[in-house]
């Protein structure tokens, strides 16, 4: 009994230390990249089946991502859009809840999005959750973003990658 708590005490060490990538209440910019069509579709984790991603468009610029979680049926919406920083695309993603209005605060989280051309996996590198820095506008945190973007510590090591299955 001993050794299972002290499993489980190491699992959730192990999740709570866990980078997270940086979130804002800022995004990078506003939604004007359009939506890429092979972009939309199906895709699982790479590392795990157990989630499923159906990828939409919510309008020109906006995608829809429903995460369903196949052994409980739980969903999860978010939305995002992508905004090119130094030719480098951007996803500002941020959870929808169904009591959010327009005056509700949006928390961004952002990642370095790799889709090659042709390819059917795409890759979300997190930014660091270690920007201590604050901004007051979209525009100081795309400057911020476009000075250290090419450094290796900007992003967490865990990259997620994902392949479309339909």
């Amino acid at each position: 009994m001993k050794k299972l708590f002290y499993l489980s005490t190491l699992f959730f060490a192990i999740l709570l230390f866990t980078g997270c990538p940086y979130s804002s209440e800022l995004p990078i910019d506003s939604p004007s990249v359009k939506v890429k069509k092979e972009m939309l579709g199906t895709y699982e984790s790479r590392s795990s089946k157990e989630d499923k991603y159906v990828v939409t468009a919510k309008d020109d610029n906006t995608y829809k991502i429903v995460k369903t979680t196949k052994s409980s049926s739980d969903k999860t919406t978010y939305e995002g859009f992508i905004s090119n920083v130094n030719s480098v695309p951007f996803i500002n993603l941020y959870e929808v809840n169904e009591y959010d209005d327009a005056t509700t605060k949006k928390t961004y989280y952002l990642y370095k999005l790799v889709a090659p051309e042709g390819s059917t996996m795409i890759t979300l590198v997190p930014v660091t959750e270690n920007i201590d820095e604050t901004f007051e506008t979209s525009e100081e945190l795309k400057k911020f973003i476009s000075a250290n973007s090419s450094l290796s510590f900007f992003y967490e090591k865990e990259e997620d990658d994902y392949i479309k299955v339909k």
